[in-house]
């Protein structure tokens, strides 16, 4: 196992413990429960510079005194990633109020296949908010590893997309100040997810 694994394995415990612990807090904040798996207290997350599809960098300290959602997938997934983002667009689109402050980050963990002209087609596909990263991987593992995300190769016999990319399929929920506040597994609800927005923007506390 490399070093990079190592770091990303250790982290992704340390995430699950804190996931654990705030699991025992039952999520609330001013009498409201959220729905996603809340870490308490919240790490704040190194600040980061990537190459959007915009031909601009992107970094995460221009938006830290929003919201953001950060997801790690690659346009060539099946079913997780699509799935995923369809439910975030689902949340946002029930925001009443709000929503400009709300940014979503998609960042490809198959930048080869994933060209900025490839995301920026498949980011259109749900909305404005979504910001496409297309960068070389070396820059991309730190950002990774900071959230014990992991991502793999799987080749795929006599097919031919070649390989698929295993990864971590989880969403997270960056607050303020870059605090990872909370995380939601594949699967959870759009109006799970926007229901915690909701209350997010309108406490401004979490």
């Amino acid at each position: 196992m490399n070093d990079f694994k190592k770091s990303a394995l250790v982290l992704a415990l340390f995430l699950v413990a804190l996931a654990i612990f705030g699991q025992g807090c039952d999520g609330r904040a001013a009498g409201y429960e959220f729905k996603g798996v809340v870490l308490e207290p919240p790490p704040q997350l190194p600040d980061f510079e990537l190459m959007a599809i915009t031909g601009q960098p992107f970094r995460l300290s221009e938006v830290e005194e929003d919201f953001t959602l950060l997801y790690f997938g690659y346009t060539r997934c099946p079913d997780v990633c699509p799935l995923t983002l369809w439910e975030v667009k689902e949340a946002l689109a029930e925001l009443e109020t709000g929503r400009e402050r709300v940014h979503v980050i998609f960042i490809s963990v198959d930048p080869e296949r994933d060209p900025p002209e490839v995301l920026t087609n498949y980011m259109a596909a749900f909305g404005p908010e979504f910001i496409g990263i297309s960068e070389d991987m070396t820059k991309i593992e730190p950002v990774m590893a900071s959230l014990g995300v992991v991502a793999e190769k799987e080749i795929v016999d006599d097919s031919q997309i070649g390989y698929q990319v295993s990864h971590t399929a989880n969403l997270y929920l960056i607050g303020p100040q870059r605090q990872l506040l909370a995380q939601y597994p594949f699967g959870f609800a759009a109006e799970d997810l926007g229901s915690d927005l909701a209350h997010l923007l309108q406490q401004e506390t979490f």
